[in-house]
């Protein structure tokens, strides 16, 4: 049944890793990231802006932070990709379905690199389902339970170009849960997974 829905949103699909991005990782900035003991670049303070945009469920404030034609790229998903517009949808939907929504991180920013990709890792999407039914794309929607749900970590790859602005994000995930197909099922879709 994951292979029929993966087939229903499928879209474009490429190999992150061979993608090249022609920018760079910017300066440092003169302001000190206590976090990590280190300055932070420009990209990566556009990637932390990005996040908390995010865990603030204000869409239209990360819309901001990313170029246009931005595409989203999953890589435990057969590398689906989407264009930002149709991911920021299904955010969208899962800020309705779980109002405590967030991307909870266990570390800062771990890794830079001169190419203009800003690496974080051990993303945790959760949060409780007691807003609005939630389904993913055609699937049923499950009535709110109030169940907790966690995914796997994600490592995200930031593309940044050189007006500062997103312009690609690869989400890498290594367990069973990612996505909102992870979330879905366990709120109890997909029941004979």
């Amino acid at each position: 049944m994951m292979k029929s829905i993966k087939k229903l949103f499928s879209r474009k699909k490429n190999s992150h890793k061979s993608i090249d991005t022609a920018s760079s990782a910017g300066g440092c900035d003169t302001s000190a990231s206590e976090e990590q003991g280190r300055c932070e670049t420009a990209n990566e303070k556009v990637v932390r802006a990005y996040v908390q945009k995010l865990n603030d469920h204000d869409m239209d404030g990360a819309r901001e932070l990313v170029a246009d034609g931005c595409r989203c790229i999953f890589t435990k998903a057969d590398n689906m990709e989407l264009g930002f517009n149709e991911m920021a949808a299904e955010v969208a939907n899962m800020f309705d379905a779980f109002p405590d929504f967030n991307f909870r991180y266990d570390s800062s920013i771990d890794e830079r690199r001169s190419d203009g990709v800003v690496i974080w890792s051990d993303f945790v999407p959760n949060g409780h389902h007691t807003g609005k039914p939630y389904g993913f794309g055609p699937c049923p929607a499950i009535e709110a339970s109030g169940k907790y749900v966690e995914n796997s970590p994600e490592t995200l790859y930031f593309h940044v170009n050189e007006q500062g602005k997103i312009c690609k994000l690869v989400a890498e995930c290594e367990g069973e849960m990612a996505g909102p197909p992870g979330i879905y099922t366990q709120i109890g879709g997909f029941p004979l997974m």
